[in-house]
């Protein structure tokens, strides 16, 4: 059933303004939101200048259209000009036109959801266009549609002025809309930008690992390379005759002081693969720093005596007493000297430092060794570290002590830190740890 709304002429340029303005008027009353009325005032206004500039004169209606519990707004132009040549090239976009003939249809199109069109030589030309009511808009009844009537009964005597400042509006508010789609634009491409540079660093720092975990097993390898073939070299030796007993006995201490450096160096790649994976488990227990401190400096006492540093510890007078893991804590102090031992020159000085109040205890390593880059301060505590610092081969070891040392630190809830003036001035190595 069709309810029938209103219908007017179109005879002159002010019609087609005022057709806009009343399909606009009318897809309000039906409950249509902002943007589908401008969508439906667009669609007319394009086909009532059609009327005008092809064909002279028409009209255009507007109704209701139900079917079952659904409705639609149908609004139907007519002309009696000389129809529309090519109709089938026309809609498929393919007419080429110095007028813009056909441009308008194509667009309506897009705006409703059913544009059909007749056509007949000489005889005029039928545009029927559909879209349907909102799901939430009213019922239109008989009643409503005489109170729409009423409403519509008298067009402005300044419809032009009118239906200008409301396209000007509609104008303001698209401008609005772009405006927000283009600050979106803006942020999410600052976005992707920040995105794009973090993956930048951390591909970037993927392929320093990569680099320093190919150069780390370089360096294992050339590590293990010594010690066996001491050890090969000491063990065949003793299968030639005569084999004195003092002959036996430096041999013996050759394989043995070979073995004690591979233990050590397979250790620390143990306690590597633990920290790596989570797997350190402490042994918590009331424990004396000062105490630990000292069983550190005897622990690494041959080593430091081998390169005649002058080791000066300054500890407090009373027990330093905090809860953590005897043995890892051991290790993190005697790692932090063998390091300050490893890259100071003989001769050379290396402090350390233990100072406790009530509710913390700080201890510092310092020496004056060759110093830190500032470049190798930010990576110092990463695995395998050590690769990348100059002649580091001169000074061995495999470049885990630090790492292990600040995993060890973090696990008791403390925190690790170096500081150094730059390259042949000395570093400084700090530990702090809540009591």
């Amino acid at each position: 059933m069709m309810q029938r709304l209103m219908a007017m002429a179109i005879t002159a340029e002010l019609d087609v303004v005022a057709s806009r303005q009343r399909a606009r008027q009318i897809a309000a009353m039906c409950g249509f939101r902002a943007q589908d009325q401008v969508k439906i005032s667009t669609a007319v206004s394009e086909l009532a200048r059609n009327v005008i500039d092809y064909a002279g004169v028409g009209k255009v209606e507007f109704a209701v259209a139900d079917d079952s519990t659904l409705q639609s707004l149908v609004i139907r132009i007519v002309d009696e000009g000389p129809g529309i040549d090519n109709l089938d090239t026309v809609l498929a976009g393919e007419y080429q036109s110095a007028t813009g003939l056909g441009l308008g249809i194509l667009g309506v199109r897009r705006l409703v959801e059913q544009c059909d069109i007749t056509t007949v030589k000489c005889a005029g030309t039928t545009v029927l266009l559909k879209k349907m009511l909102p799901a939430d808009a009213p019922l239109i009844t008989p009643a409503i549609i005489g109170k729409f009537g009423a409403r519509l009964a008298a067009l402005p005597t300044n419809a032009m002025l009118s239906e200008v400042q409301q396209q000007n509006r509609e104008l303001v508010d698209a401008l609005a809309t772009l405006q927000e789609r283009q600050d979106e634009s803006l942020t999410l491409t600052l976005t992707l930008e920040g995105a794009n540079r973090r993956m930048a660093e951390l591909n970037a720092r993927l392929e320093s690992a990569d680099r320093r975990k190919d150069e780390f097993l370089a360096i294992l390898s050339h590590e293990l390379r010594g010690p066996l073939s001491a050890t090969g070299m000491a063990a065949q030796l003793l299968d030639v005759p005569p084999v004195t007993v003092a002959r036996a006995g430096q041999l013996g201490q050759v394989i043995q002081r070979q073995v004690g450096h591979m233990t050590r160096l397979v250790e620390d790649l143990l306690d590597v693969s633990r920290v790596s994976r989570g797997l350190v488990v402490l042994d918590k227990t009331p424990v004396d720093i000062c105490s630990i401190v000292r069983d550190a400096i005897e622990q690494v006492g041959p080593f430091v005596k081998s390169k005649s540093h002058k080791l000066v510890v300054l500890l407090p007078s009373v027990p330093c007493l905090i809860c953590g893991d005897r043995i890892r804590l051991v290790q993190v102090v005697a790692n932090l000297v063998s390091n300050a031992v490893r890259y100071t020159p003989e001769g050379g000085h290396i402090t350390v430092c233990l100072e406790c109040d009530e509710s913390a205890m700080t201890l510092t390593v310092t020496d004056d060794g060759i110093g830190l880059s500032t470049e190798l301060l930010p990576y110092l505590f990463d695995l395998y570290v050590q690769a990348e610092r100059p002649s580091s081969r001169e000074k061995g070891g495999l470049g885990l002590g630090l790492a292990l040392v600040k995993s060890l630190v973090e696990a008791h809830g403390g925190e690790v830190s170096a500081t150094s003036s730059g390259e042949g001035m000395g570093s400084v190595f700090t530990v702090s740890l809540r009591r």
